[in-house]
């Protein structure tokens, strides 16, 4: 594909930097619509915005085209996502050549009634590459051109324009091309993660960059010894100085005056220099981005909103890769890994605290505390299983002492959110031979064992 993509319409940079999404977060949909981007740009300057052309009032220059091939990436991106991924049983982005029996699938009446208007019109079975194609016309290409060329460019255009048909005939075939011959593999899992597959196009962009760069100047070399130096000065910045610099920083923080990423940042702040002792940023290591994610904000967001960790993951997103950017320490793979796991784990355990907090009924723990022939315990327990949903025992594990497993009653609403492998901080006791959670300080989620144990 790089062999085709001789010019590039929007830097990748540009691209995720106009995408509405960290780094982390994109998928393979956006790759592709990233490509298919580039692929169009091309394949218009190359092949429709030809001499021949160069006087009409609908001829587009280079930035022109890169402008128009993105607005069209994003509607039809917008469309995949709202009409055809998950919610369409036909699937003919995937299957070009398919046929579509609408009496096998199970459609919508919308659906059902528009294929039978499209059957209407043609002898045989509906191919689904004419159903992708009318959709592709009607609700992306059209729509897109129109309001590129009226807002845009200031021109009052109709849809019957010759040149306009045109350049949307053109512009159908080759994503329909692409879509063909170029982007299977990605569009069989659109929602896979895709930072690899963006960071190595950041590293290619960066590497020309730098080529371009060392091609201009005098000879000497930007990385010799005085250099090296400056990195290492800037590793030894204050934790202070660090974060200053990146709430300072408009691309990073483009909106500084409602705070909302200074006060998301701030929970990495303080666990830096509050809880983990860390003046330098030389100090900052993989184990505390762990930490930090994984069982300190476990413990923040007790009794808070956890629908807010997402906030505090995004910003810690832009911190990394400012990290990256301008200090070259590269933790981004390890974010990575750790958002995938406590993407969703991390709320949850935080609702299950929440809840038994919401539930606990702190007179009668104190009547039953009081029970001296009653054993007690405080510990951290491990979830090994549910022993039973009714009785709402779980099976648990101390994972201090290593002892064998014991059935521990949580007669809460937040039985329902713990999972196998939390780890339970909770004080116990046992009540006529069966033990029972009297007291819950925090919930964490599997991850936070060994900084728990450490």
């Amino acid at each position: 594909m790089s062999e085709r993509h001789q010019k590039t319409y929007i830097p990748v940079r540009e691209f995720i930097e106009s995408w509405d999404k960290e780094l982390y977060e994109l998928t393979n949909l956006d790759y592709f619509i990233y490509l298919m981007i580039n692929y169009l740009g091309n394949n218009l300057e190359k092949r429709f915005f030809i001499e021949n052309r160069s006087h009409s009032d609908l001829f587009l220059d280079f930035d022109r085209i890169g402008t128009v091939s993105f607005n069209l990436g994003d509607a039809f991106e917008y469309f995949l996502e709202e009409n055809c991924f998950g919610s369409c049983p036909v699937d003919c982005l995937r299957d070009l050549d398919g046929q579509i029996d609408s009496n096998s699938l199970d459609l919508d009446d919308s659906l059902k009634r528009k294929l039978e208007i499209l059957q209407s019109f043609l002898v045989g079975k509906l191919d689904k590459e004419q159903c992708l194609r009318l959709d592709l016309m009607n609700n992306v290409i059209l729509d897109t051109l129109l309001q590129f060329y009226n807002e845009e460019m200031e021109l009052e255009i109709e849809e019957n324009n010759l040149m306009l048909l045109e350049l949307a005939e053109f512009i159908e075939n080759v994503i329909i091309d692409f879509i063909r011959f170029e982007s299977q593999p990605l569009l069989n899992k659109p929602f896979n993660n895709a930072l690899e597959y963006f960071e190595a196009l950041l590293q290619s962009e960066t590497e020309e960059k730098l080529e371009n760069e060392w091609s201009d100047s005098d000879g000497e070399s930007e990385w010799g010894e005085e250099h090296q130096n400056y990195k290492w000065e800037k590793i030894q910045s204050s934790i202070d100085d660090v974060f200053l610099q990146f709430l300072n920083d408009e691309h990073y923080n483009p909106k500084p005056a409602d705070n909302s990423l200074a006060h998301d940042i701030n929970y990495l702040n303080r666990y830096l220099k509050e809880y983990a002792g860390i003046e330098k940023l030389s100090e900052f290591e993989q184990q505390h981005l762990a930490e930090f994610l994984s069982t300190w904000l476990a413990r923040e967001f007790v009794l808070s909103d956890a629908k807010s960790v997402s906030h505090v993951f995004r910003a810690t997103a832009r911190f990394v890769t400012f990290l990256y950017h301008h200090y070259q320490i590269n933790l981004k793979r390890e974010f990575l890994k750790l958002y995938d796991t406590l993407k969703t784990d991390l709320p949850r355990v935080i609702q299950a605290t929440n809840a038994f907090i919401s539930d606990y009924n702190l007179l009668e723990a104190v009547l039953v505390s009081g029970y001296q022939e009653m054993e007690q315990k405080i510990g951290y327990f491990e979830v090994l299983g549910i022993h039973n949903k009714i009785a709402r025992t779980l099976n648990v594990k101390d994972v201090f002492n290593g002892a064998p497993g014991l059935n521990l009653k949580l007669d809460s609403s937040a039985f329902f959110k713990v999972h196998k492998g939390d780890i339970i901080h909770a004080s116990i006791i046992n009540k006529t031979g069966e033990w029972e959670i009297l007291e819950i300080q925090y919930i964490y989620p599997r991850i936070s064992k060994n900084f728990i144990t450490g």
